[in-house]
């Protein structure tokens, strides 16, 4: 018996189908907003002071631009994270004309294509697709300008990396590279530290040391 409700006409099944293709661009014309990064400082630190007169930031690297690099597609590339990391961190007591130089020497990150698994046992689970390895390496001299002899360096050398799975969106990417840049600067800031109070501890100020 024929139940109203209940069945719907070859016809019928087709407009519904298109209705509901209809329906699709609608539903997806509002794309997720960029997720918002604070800005990564170190102020929260007791700065370094050192006993110069000057401080200079200086970038030997040069990003190629292309890849496998995407240090120039990232919210925050460790580059712009190091030269910050040194304006917050470093100071100088003005006692000297020496000046402190900080020189960024690689802040690159490489994007690594991996293998996912495709098939039938692919449709059932989620690979990590895509590797990121950011380096970041930098020196600090205290150079006396008038000779231009170094007078004492400290260096730090750091890496790491993330992976994304296949599905991640653009914004968990961003969101990725943010995180990566974050811990490197941790490692980076730990060791550059470390480096400065073994290497240039004569040439700090008691302030450095409360």
């Amino acid at each position: 018996m024929y139940k109203p409700g209940y069945s719907v006409s070859r016809r019928g099944f087709l407009a519904l189908s298109l209705g509901g293709l209809a329906v699709l661009p609608a539903a997806c014309s509002h794309p997720e907003p960029p997720p918002r990064f604070a800005d990564l400082r170190f102020t929260h630190l007791p700065p370094m002071v050192l006993r110069a007169g000057r401080l200079d930031v200086q970038e030997s690297y040069q990003s190629p631009l292309r890849p496998p690099n995407v240090e120039q597609e990232m919210p925050l590339p460790p580059a712009r994270a190091a030269r910050q990391w040194a304006f917050d961190r470093l100071q100088t007591s003005g006692e000297s004309s020496l000046t402190v130089l900080m020189t960024i020497l690689d802040a690159s990150v490489t994007a690594k294509y991996l293998g996912v698994q495709k098939g039938l046992k692919g449709a059932f689970k989620t690979d990590q697709s895509e590797r990121y390895d950011a380096n970041l390496e930098a020196t600090v001299e205290l150079i006396d300008p008038s000779t231009g002899i170094t007078l004492a360096q400290a260096s730090a050398k750091v890496w790491r990396h993330v992976t994304v799975p296949e599905n991640a969106s653009v914004n968990d990417r961003d969101s990725a590279w943010f995180s990566l840049i974050e811990q490197l600067m941790g490692d980076f800031n730990n060791q550059m530290e470390s480096s400065i109070r073994s290497y240039m501890v004569n040439y700090l100020s008691p302030r450095t040391f409360g």
